[in-house]
């Protein structure tokens, strides 16, 4: 019975946990719209170097299986971008 439990207890969080990152890739889709480098660039903070800038957003987007259009500079890792 206590077997019963556990597993009933496992597939609840896994079902939890699915429906939680679906809804976060949900928000993602929504908040960052594909941008190009050009306007990823243009939107970066003043100063910035767009080789560097453009280095960075392929880094993150690599880790944090990302898609790279939807890497913008305000993007935030945890709150926006999913990275714990």
């Amino acid at each position: 019975m206590s077997e019963m439990l556990c597993v009933g207890l496992v597939v609840a969080a896994a079902v939890v946990f699915f429906v939680l990152a679906r809804r976060a890739e949900a928000a993602l889709v929504d908040r960052f719209p594909p941008i190009s480098d050009a306007e990823f660039v243009a939107r970066s903070s003043p100063g910035t170097s767009p080789e560097v800038a453009l280095k960075v957003r392929r880094i993150v987007a690599d880790h944090l299986a990302v898609e790279y259009d939807r890497i913008h500079p305000s993007a935030r890792f945890i709150e926006d971008l999913g990275a714990d």
